[in-house]
């Protein structure tokens, strides 16, 4: 199933180029790692990708009634709540993947203890809530997740929580990120952007990078 589909899309600010004539199509389940060098437009495209700028050039289309969540690490939560109705806001039990599962087993899911289920949120390390808004996001009904550098300020076990989480997730999604390893664990499929306008489809990041060694190269004999 054809998600969204990019026909043609060029994107320029002031006066110049990030990326032209992007043809890509995203498709149920499969996971893009969106990768290249700073300044060439991957926050750009994800902003695209969520209606929040239109591009220059090209189309994007939609498919209708399409679920699109954005993970914001920075987004706040609300202090005073305990983390049980944070884990699970309307029962003691959550739905994930059609299953029922009980909140302290969600918890334990996200490495929280039972017996932290009646702590307030404003007691929690960055970490823990790191790991509480991940655990939201798992039970947001999306078709697609875009993630822009979610593994910044991360400790390792939250890491490790987030890449399995996004490994379980069966819809389709766009991620940024530094993090190689990651991105070689949770991505089907590699966009690169090359800074200079180009856009590129690999199958993985070492195409990506044989890809850009190669460019390098033909531009130095150049």
């Amino acid at each position: 199933k054809q998600l969204i589909k990019l026909e043609g899309v060029s994107y320029a600010i002031g006066g110049r180029r990030l990326f032209a004539n992007i043809n890509f199509t995203l498709t149920q389940g499969m996971r893009v790692g969106l990768v290249g060098p700073n300044g060439s437009g991957k926050t750009t495209l994800l902003r695209l990708l969520r209606g929040e700028v239109a591009p220059a050039t090209g189309q994007i289309h939609k498919a209708d009634s399409l679920r699109m969540v954005y993970f914001d690490q920075n987004r706040e939560l609300d202090p005073d709540v305990t983390l049980r109705r944070a884990l699970a806001p309307d029962s003691d039990s959550v739905i994930y993947q059609d299953r029922v599962i009980h909140v302290a087993a969600w918890g334990a899911k996200f490495l929280f203890d039972a017996e932290d289920l009646n702590q307030r949120v404003g007691k929690l390390s960055g970490g823990e809530r790191a790991r509480v808004l991940i655990a939201q996001l798992m039970l947001q009904a999306a078709d697609v997740l875009l993630l822009d550098e979610p593994t910044n300020d991360l400790d390792i076990p939250t890491l490790e929580i987030l890449e399995e989480s996004l490994l379980e997730y069966r819809g389709a999604l766009v991620l940024v990120t530094h993090d190689r390893y990651m991105l070689d664990r949770v991505s089907t499929v590699v966009l690169g952007l090359d800074g200079l306008g180009e856009a590129e489809r690999f199958a993985d990041y070492s195409q990506w990078e044989a890809w850009q060694r190669s460019r390098q190269s033909k531009g130095a004999r150049d």
